[in-house]
């Protein structure tokens, strides 16, 4: 059983991350519960969903809506989509390998993560960064798949040798 008192210190990470960035939280509640709590991605997946149903968002919500900051007209209808799209993206999520899923989780993280920097740049730079971060996701994807193809030329040779 894992200390509660760890939970919660991971859970108030994730909050002040989730706070400060805008971001559900999963781009660092995933990598922690695969990486160190042993979850597959799966599970990491769908902890990390029902973490965030009110305690993430809700406090950061209103601390927003209070300076102004929160159109709730506009959020009322993304969330109509966003309830069919979390139901449909949960459905094609559970179809998918956890190798798979962690690859998606991965390059998209890659493609935010250069989106995020290059977008420093200034908005007037937004297609440039966007494609940027596209490139970086297209060269990360290609590095993966040299050192899957190196590693699988290898193995063979490796196996021989024993």
């Amino acid at each position: 059983m894992i200390n509660p008192a760890i939970l919660i210190g991971v859970g108030i990470f994730v909050g002040i991350y989730s706070g400060i960035m805008g971001l559900g939280g999963g781009t660092v509640m995933i990598p922690v519960l695969v990486l160190l709590l042993g979850f597959t991605q799966h599970q990491a997946v769908g902890t990390s969903l029902a973490v965030m149903i009110p305690p993430v968002t809700l406090p950061a919500v209103i601390g927003y809506y209070r300076d102004g900051h929160v159109n709730l007209r506009i959020a009322a209808w993304i969330a109509l989509g966003f309830i069919a799209g979390a139901f449909l993206g949960g459905y094609v999520a559970n179809k998918m390998s956890d190798t798979i899923l962690r690859l998606v989780f991965g390059f998209v993280l890659i493609y935010v993560g250069g989106y995020t920097l290059f977008q420093t740049l200034g908005k007037q730079h937004l297609v440039r960064s966007m494609v940027i971060a596209g490139v970086l996701t297209i060269v990360a994807a290609g590095a993966y798949m040299a050192i899957r193809a190196s590693d699988a030329r290898s193995a063979p040779a490796a196996g021989a040798a024993l």
